[in-house]
């Protein structure tokens, strides 16, 4: 293969040959001036005796070579460049390979301008902000190829994002199987992680996507879907360029396109990963890249087959050495010879002593080996960050208070992302006097707080706001020493924007979680109120049993003695009419029957029966002494059992009754409560009530 001479900036050579034009157009100026004041000065006849020992050919010669030389150092400006070399550059990163669904329902523009361009958009954005991590494309419809492989020329992948529309898979449908199994033999090799975002909308029409996603998870891959559209969807249109035009069935009906977010949730879990709607902005992505792949740690992979143009600015640099010490030496006026003047020819001698002197002191500093790159540059140039961070840390501990030492030990931790060190280093390396390396600096701190943030940001999010606002700071300092700083202008916008939505988000959680206080307490407080109404009507109810069982209680001791004392006067009564009544005692052992009761009044005016001996009353006693001491002890027994069962109930027992009618005797013992006759009117109408 024939290789040619390019230059790297070739503006420079157009800048050179206008700079030169212009530089020969000022001297020829320059020289008819010059000429015009020499003829004022002197006569034409001594004009040509003044100045005939100048030799017009050999300036022209001098003028010739001087500005040859300068045209060669825009030469070297330009960064000529022959060959390349191959390096192997080491890097830490992770593999991301994106499937874009280009079928005919990736046109519909239920998100703007429509689905396609939306996620075309949605992974610029992403790659924008990765670093060092190899990137891929996979387009697929009906079938899948791989359009641009792994790698980490971010340009070259957006170049071939850019030409990617509904046309690109001449085979239309959507096989999402295809797409898992292409991307699964593209991810092969020792990569550290293999990992596929797979972009559409969800309308499997073809193949076995899940077994497909199964079998890939098994081999290592892992997959994040992103639903790109609505689930309430629209229609189809036949082309991007046709408006009112759209995609309809057999039946001649309309086809609505839908976000199909089940079965792409199922893929990604099936393969280890997560599904997120993209979005109008695109944070779909943003959201894989915080939660899930920026906390997968970066392994160093070394890339092999790298290309590195060969630099040649030196070449034309020498040349222009070489052409000024040439135009150095050559003298401007006629040989010491010619003119036949011995003053000259000493003059002549010593002038060229000093030009050979300053010749040789010219050939001395060219043979002298250029000042070659440390090997802390050289790694670093080579891609090689560890071994440059070691030589550097090497070097600081023999002179610790050189702050080019700190910055470049800094560089080298931020290419190795150990922000924590990169962030000391750049302090340690802000002590430099040298404006423009602060400034370069500032710059560079700020990136490494900006980093430090991302990488907290899901477990410690309020120290990375600090850390976002100490960038900012940093970034200002950057720009007060070099305000036409584009790159800085940039990440200042960034980080401002990327901060103030996180404290949007801060916020919005804040007021969630006091929302959800205030309601936790309402609820404690509906809780306890309850509970203190229920304890309310649980006491009252007590209360009104207490008083009630009191209640009662006390018409039991107030019924208790009343009917205690009418059984009292029933059984005397009884007793009474049963002596009055009963017979004599039978010799034969014989008891008499049964007595009948005879009110008092009815019996008024009959014969009575005959009062019993005391023979017969001792006889009587005698024969029912044992039987009324066995009845005596059932009665007591069953007494203490009536006692008992009352007193548990709250009652009165008979003991209690038989204190209460005690009291209630009066001094000749009878029982108060009833009302007597007064002053023997017994017979008169209304003396007392009836009870």
């Amino acid at each position: 293969m024939n290789q040619v001479i390019h230059f790297a900036q070739p503006y420079w050579i157009l800048a050179g040959l206008t700079f030169c034009l212009g530089i020969i157009f000022l001297l020829r100026r320059w020289e008819q001036q010059r000429q015009a004041e020499m003829e004022r000065f002197a006569a034409a006849h001594l004009l040509a005796r003044l100045t005939r020992n100048v030799s017009p050919r050999r300036r022209l010669l001098k003028k010739g070579l001087w500005l040859l030389a300068l045209f060669c150092c825009f030469l070297a400006l330009a960064r000529p460049q022959y060959g390349f070399k191959l390096v192997e550059v080491k890097r830490k990163g992770i593999d991301i390979l994106f499937a874009l669904d280009t079928s005919k329902s990736m046109l519909t523009e239920d998100i703007r301008p429509n689905r396609l361009e939306r996620a075309k958009l949605a992974i610029i954005d992403f790659v924008g902000h990765l670093d060092g991590d190899r990137v891929g494309l996979l387009p697929f419809a009906g079938s899948a190829f791989l359009m641009c492989p792994l790698t980490i020329d971010y340009s070259a992948f957006e170049e071939s994002l850019t030409t990617v529309n509904t046309a690109t898979i001449p085979r239309g449908g959507t096989d999402l199987a295809k797409a898992i199994v292409a991307a699964e033999s593209s991810l092969t090799g020792n990569a550290n992680h293999k990992i596929l975002i797979l972009l559409t909308d969800g309308e499997n029409l073809e193949g076995d996507a899940l077994a497909a996603a199964t079998k890939a998870a098994r081999n290592g891959m892992t997959i994040f879907t992103v639903g790109v559209g609505t689930t309430t969807g629209e229609l189809v249109p036949l082309s991007a360029s046709g408006p009112g035009q759209f995609v309809k069935d057999e039946s001649g009906k309309f086809i609505t396109s839908r976000l199909d977010e089940k079965s792409l949730t199922a893929i990604a879990e099936a393969a280890g990963g997560m599904y997120v709607p993209l979005g109008k902005n695109g944070e779909g992505l943003e959201h894989i890249y915080q939660q899930k792949l920026s906390l997968i740690p970066k392994k160093e992979v070394a890339e092999k087959q790298h290309k590195e143009p060969l630099e040649r600015f030196s070449w034309p640099l020498g040349a222009a050495i070489l052409l000024l010490m040439v135009e150095f030496i050559i003298s401007g006026r006629k040989s010491a010879r010619s003119l036949q003047l011995p003053f000259i020819k000493t003059v002549g001698r010593r002038g060229m002593t000093r030009k050979i002197v300053a010749l040789i002191g010219l050939i001395t500093l060219a043979g002298v080996n250029p000042a070659s790159a440390s090997k802390g540059e050289k790694a670093f140039a080579d891609g090689d960050f560890l071994a440059a961070s070691k030589f550097y840390i090497e070097a600081l501990k023999k002179n610790p208070d050189d702050p080019r030492l700190h910055y470049n030990a800094g560089t080298a931790a931020y290419k190795n992302n150990l922000f924590d060190d990169a962030i000391t280093s750049f302090q340690q390396a802000l002590k430099s006097e040298d404006l423009g390396l602060q400034e370069q600096t500032y710059y560079n701190l700020g990136n490494a707080l900006f980093k430090k943030g991302e990488e907290i940001l899901s477990k410690e999010p309020q120290q990375a706001a600090k850390l976002w606002e100490q960038a900012l700071d940093a970034y200002e300092g950057s720009l007060k020493l070099h305000p036409q700083g584009r790159d800085c202008k940039e990440n200042h916008e960034l980080v401002t924007r990327r901060l103030e939505e996180l404290k949007k988000q801060q916020q919005d959680k804040q007021n969630q979680d006091k929302q959800q206080q205030d309601k936790q307490q309402q609820d404690k407080q509906q809780q306890d109120k309850k509970d203190q109404e229920q304890q309310e009507k649980q006491s009252e109810q007590q209360k009104d049993k207490s008083q009630a069982g009191d209640q009662q209680g006390q018409e039991d001791k107030q019924g208790q003695p009343e009917k205690q004392d009418d059984q009292g006067r029933q059984q005397g009564k009884d007793s009474a009419a049963q002596n009055e009544s009963s017979p004599p005692e039978k010799k034969s052992g014989e008891q008499a029957g049964d007595s009948k009761e005879q009110p008092a009044d009815k019996s008024a005016g009959k014969e009575q029966p005959p009062e019993p001996t005391e023979a017969a009353q001792a006889a009587e006693d005698s024969s029912d002494k044992p039987q009324q001491k066995n009845g005596a002890a059932a009665d007591q027994a069953a007494a203490q059992g009536q006692d008992k069962e009352r007193h548990q109930s709250g009652k009165m027992t008979s003991d209690e009754a038989r204190q209460l009618l005690n009291r209630l005797k009066d001094e000749e013992g009878r029982l108060n409560f009833v009302p007597q006759p007064e002053n023997g009117e017994a017979g008169k109408e209304g003396t007392w009530k009836d009870w």
